[in-house]
């Protein structure tokens, strides 16, 4: 199973960059995207988006979480349109697609998909705060994760985890973080998957983070548009990267992982990696 995971998309007046950088999941099983959709939350946004998905991806399956960008920066009322905010794209997303999913009142959702089961966060909400409203995500979560059994777990949720943030920040983004931090902890072969950061993959500090105990891994896939590049000290260069892009690869027991430039489709010097799963026992 091919899986192409993108992130910060941004979308605004001129959608030539993300139509881009989803034609580039064209021969992907499932294309996921990991918040930051489009950059003010307007309907006229939002609709701009359902454009580009159905004509550029009209047959891949594409899955979304919300950014902070997803929303406005106040509520607004609106007149309820076909496709004007992210909950109705969300729910168009997930009633286009052919494999079995589920959705949760508290915002999160789950699908099966070959080898994996890709489980969605949604931890933004109005304001653009980073919260999992009265914990009923991370409960599903936990539940979702005692109760079901995939060969891999892969987790979208838009903002990293404060471990495995490349900015070493020492504020975390997630208003519980370490509520989600702990509930991970308690299983193997996770996969998590990020946006927010804008951090390109070619950063000398590592936005793909291997946890070997618990086989866990992380990946913070900056953006799809001009990312920072971090020096080693933590600086960021003077030039921005190019965006990127993240291939995930699973094969039985195996997962590679490679990651893209948005601006020539060729894949990142170095960015290759292959990671095993282990046994649950």
């Amino acid at each position: 199973m091919r899986i192409l995971a993108m992130s910060d998309l941004h979308l605004s007046k001129k959608p030539w960059q993300v139509r881009k950088a989803l034609r580039m999941g064209s021969n992907a099983d499932l294309v996921l995207l990991a918040g930051d959709l489009v950059n003010d939350g307007t309907p006229e946004q939002w609709a701009c988006m359902h454009t580009c998905i159905a004509e550029v991806l009209p047959d891949t399956p594409v899955l979304a979480v919300a950014g902070n960008h997803d929303y406005p920066r106040s509520p607004s009322p609106m007149i309820r349109r076909e496709i004007c905010d992210y909950q109705s794209l969300a729910e168009w997303l997930l009633g286009r697609q052919s494999y079995p999913a589920t959705v949760d009142s508290s915002g999160a959702w789950a699908i099966h998909c070959g080898e994996a089961e890709i489980l969605g966060l949604n931890c933004v909400t109005h304001w653009r705060k980073f919260l999992f409203p009265q914990e009923a995500q991370l409960r599903w979560l936990e539940t979702r994760l005692n109760e079901q059994r995939a060969p891999w777990r892969i987790i979208l949720c838009h903002a990293p985890l404060l471990a495995h943030n490349p900015q070493r920040s020492d504020r975390p983004y997630l208003h519980r973080n370490k509520q989600l931090q702990e509930i991970l902890n308690a299983h193997k072969n996770v996969i998590f998957l990020s946006g927010h950061t804008h951090i390109s993959m070619e950063s000398a500090i590592p936005c793909v983070e291997y946890e070997e105990n618990r086989n866990h891994i992380y990946i913070n896939d900056g953006s799809i548009r001009p990312t920072t590049l971090l020096q080693q000290d933590g600086r960021p260069a003077q030039k921005p990267a190019d965006g990127n892009i993240v291939e995930l690869l699973l094969e039985g027991n195996q997962l590679a992982l490679t990651a893209y430039s948005t601006k020539t489709a060729e894949p990142l010097p170095e960015i290759h990696y292959r990671f095993f799963r282990q046994s649950e026992c």
